[in-house]
């Protein structure tokens, strides 16, 4: 049954509460909680599952857009992963492979028919072989981690340009994780507009995102400030039991040579100190892949998943064809 059919049955539910009142199984990450989807996808989620002696062992959440009678479905914002949630039961590892590979196929077969679907997977996928099987193209993308060690061992295997940056920024900053959302999102509209750039990303969903993982006790502003208390860099990480997420930044147009690198090595150390591996996410650009591995980070690859209708492609080309800013698909 689809999220949708359940969603009709308890209209009198928001979709919040609904999706709370769901037969508990593990989240693999924090972006599968519903209270994180709600927020990303403003209410507009979707999920399939498969059950087993009518214990649910499998969960696939996914966005779904309708947009002009097109209906797709694409990773939300500020959710790094995605992919099914599986509860293989006991027994060997082949017999655990075997019925993980068995929930995904019925999972897949659950999905409601879409011009397209696409979705980035966890680290607890190894492989994307049901997927394949399904029709779906798959490929490999990289993120950055940092695995839990002792301090000085982090520190010693990092590059020396990066330890001298963050010795710098500790020299010139004072670190603190005193902030709030509404003084983030100011913060980060004044540097986009200091360094000349556009807003790229729903900061008023970040908003929103931020407080709510505050308040779950999930997230964790850092900022530097000047010496004369001035903000001149901030991040934002939130985490799961396994693993602590970089998720966003900003820096003042004026800020000091380090200031986000010390930002980065006191949430690694926050991370590590939990026990969890500290995740950067995707490859944005050259310096970013620079500054990861800087920190002596290891590549660790994450499966994508794909699958378009030939219109649908079709659709794709024109758009980016058009010389002019009219949307085909409205």
């Amino acid at each position: 049954m689809t999220s949708r059919d359940a969603l009709q049955q308890n209209a009198t539910l928001c979709l919040d509460e609904y999706l709370l009142k769901t037969e508990p199984l593990d989240a693999p990450t924090i972006f599968h909680e519903p209270w994180w989807l709600d927020i990303t996808t403003q209410g507009n989620i979707e999920m399939v599952e498969s059950r087993e002696h009518g214990k649910v062992v499998g969960r696939l959440y996914y966005p779904q857009h309708n947009r002009c009678g097109i209906v797709s479905s694409n990773m939300p914002p500020f959710t790094h992963f995605l992919g099914p949630a599986i509860n293989p039961g006991n027994g060997s590892a082949l017999t655990r492979r075997l019925k993980t590979l068995s929930i995904t196929a019925d999972l897949i077969a659950k999905l409601p028919r879409l011009s397209a679907f696409r979705q980035k997977m966890h680290r607890g996928i190894t492989d994307a072989v049901a997927f394949q099987a399904a029709g779906f193209e798959s490929l490999v993308q990289f993120t950055y981690e940092i695995h839990p060690d002792k301090e000085q061992t982090i520190w010693s295997g990092m590059r020396d340009k990066t330890r001298n940056a963050i010795r710098n920024g500790a020299k010139l900053h004072t670190i603190t994780d005193v902030f709030d959302p509404d003084r983030f999102i100011d913060f980060y509209r004044t540097n986009v507009k200091g360094l000349g750039l556009t807003e790229n990303v729903d900061l008023e969903i970040a908003r929103r995102l931020t407080r709510r993982c505050l308040e779950q006790r999930r997230g964790k502003f850092l900022v530097a400030k000047d010496e004369c208390g001035a903000d001149k860099a901030a991040i934002f990480i939130v985490w799961d039991r396994h693993s602590c997420y970089y998720l966003m930044s900003t820096r003042a147009a004026d800020s000091s040579y380090g200031a986000i690198p010390s930002l980065l090595w006191e949430a690694i150390k926050f991370a590590i100190a939990g026990g969890r591996i500290f995740d950067f996410d995707g490859v944005i650009n050259e310096g970013a892949v620079k500054l990861f591995l800087g920190f002596g980070s290891i590549t660790s690859p994450r499966y994508i998943v794909e699958r378009s209708t030939t219109a649908y492609k079709l659709l794709r080309v024109i758009r980016r064809s058009l010389s002019d800013t009219s949307n085909p698909f409205c």
